[in-house]
């Protein structure tokens, strides 16, 4: 009698094993799926600050624009063509008297490009990290 106690005891400990494997492998999947979805949803967005339509009257660029929205970019180049982009990431570090902003962008990750500019909040004006002499101001945008 004694041995079959034992094989009894021995195949419950077995399915309790079994159990808590298969508990802990279904969490671990819902935390997985849960991360996953929660990246999806926060796609990243610009600040309000950033918003807007942005041109600038330095010479050569009189007739470009730069559009940000929350999601994405859009840069006139002027004589019609127009290029839409979709943020990727937003990274905003303080910067003296103003923020420096890096938003890098594209339709895909192997299609990625990045813009690195200055935010002036003083002024309410950008100047790209590359062409810090052109300052680029937003236009009022009525809703």
């Amino acid at each position: 009698m004694n041995t079959a106690t034992q094989a009894t005891a021995s195949a419950d400990s077995s399915k309790k094993r079994g159990n808590i494997l298969a508990v802990i492998v279904i969490i671990l999947a819902l935390g997985l799926i849960g991360g996953v979805i929660s990246t999806i949803g926060n796609a990243p967005s610009c600040p309000d600050e950033l918003i807007g339509s942005w041109t600038t009257t330095a010479t050569g660029y009189e007739d470009k624009v730069l559009l940000i929205t929350k999601k994405g970019l859009a840069f006139n180049a002027g004589e019609g063509a127009i290029e839409g982009q979709a943020i990727r990431q937003v990274e905003a570090i303080p910067d003296g008297l103003g923020t420096l902003y890096t938003i890098v962008y594209g339709a895909s990750r192997s299609d990625e490009q990045t813009l690195s500019f200055y935010y002036h909040p003083r002024e309410r004006t950008i100047t790209f990290k590359t062409q810090s002499y052109l300052v680029w101001t937003r236009k009022t945008v009525e809703s």
